[in-house]
């Protein structure tokens, strides 16, 4: 199984607050996805 098909269905949440689950972003074209830890 792909990377990809294992991450689509986990959901977090945007800037705004409104959850969205992973797989919607790449549905259409290729994306880059990156983590960023927040220290502090």
């Amino acid at each position: 199984m792909r990377i990809a098909s294992k991450l689509s269905g986990i959901e977090l949440s945007d800037w705004t607050g409104d959850r969205e689950q992973l797989g919607t972003f790449w549905q259409d074209r290729p994306i880059v996805l990156v983590f960023i830890r927040h220290f502090g």
